[in-house]
């Protein structure tokens, strides 16, 4: 199901093509990103590889990207900071971003093609090609299909990127976003080379110290109201200095206040 847009609706398979055709590109995604936003960038930049394009990856924010997918292939060369220099004939892949106000520099592409692909109900097709599929439970679910459709290599490091962000976003096959089409994608993910042990290992069961000092300060920070139906909690300044971490370290807590037993929201500042 892909949703109209403001911008041109593309298809898998066109966006597919597109890739095919290109020289240069510019693939982004949002700030304080998830394993959806990483394994997409990261699935983009190996496919751009295997299919000789020049690619950069850009994610906006200083801080350190989240230790857990360190294990993605070409993270380490995610530029960071302010919007790297764009030249002239390059196609901007927007990946896994709701709203243009996610990323930094968008007025800097004035000129540029952006391609906008994503998963999220409230994305407003922003881009001069959208394919936005609201019901996919994950935006690498989207990379997938293009790639499929396309018939591109999918070799065991992007498909290991792309499980990442499908395990992640379904809660590892738990929420409700957790369709049949979840299931084939990643069966068939794992026929390509992927280690479901390996990753289950590295985003899971191995946590930075900081980063559980981190979720301890949030706990203490801890309001519950309505009954238990609305949790809260924030970190400041402090909490990030006593804890020895920094922003990246902060994804995930959110889930954690989720999990607690009545909780229908559950909000982290």
């Amino acid at each position: 199901m892909i949703r109209p847009a403001s911008g041109q609706t593309a298809s898998a398979a066109e966006v597919a093509e597109r890739l095919k055709s290109e020289s240069r590109i510019l693939v982004i995604s949002h700030e304080s990103p998830d394993g959806d936003a990483l394994g997409c960038v990261s699935a983009m930049l190996g496919m751009a590889d295997s299919l000789g394009v020049a690619a950069t990856g850009y994610i906006p924010g200083l801080s350190a990207l989240p230790d857990e997918y360190s294990f993605l292939p070409r993270l380490n060369e995610i530029r960071r900071g302010d919007l790297p220099a764009v030249e002239p004939g390059t196609t901007v892949y927007i990946l896994d971003c709701g709203s243009s106000t996610r990323f930094t520099g968008s007025e800097a592409m004035t000129g540029l093609v952006t391609v906008n692909i994503d998963h999220h109900h409230d994305n407003s097709g922003y881009g001069d090609f959208n394919l936005l599929d609201p019901v996919a439970p994950s935006t690498t679910t989207i990379v997938y299909d293009i790639f499929r459709a396309g018939a591109l290599p999918v070799d065991s490091s992007v498909a290991t990127a792309l499980y990442v962000g499908l395990v992640t976003d379904t809660g590892r096959f738990q929420y409700s976003n957790t369709t049949p089409r979840a299931h084939r994608m990643a069966a068939d993910l794992q026929e390509q080379g992927v280690s479901v042990s390996e990753v289950y290992r590295s985003v899971y069961e191995s946590t930075p110290l900081p980063k559980l000092m981190l979720l301890q300060r949030a706990l203490c920070h801890l309001d519950v109201r309505l009954g238990g139906s609305l949790v809260t909690s924030w970190l400041g300044p402090d909490d990030f200095v006593q804890a020895g971490a920094d922003g990246g370290h902060a994804e995930g807590i959110i889930d954690m206040l989720r999990r607690i037993q009545g909780v229908r929201v559950a909000a982290l500042v």
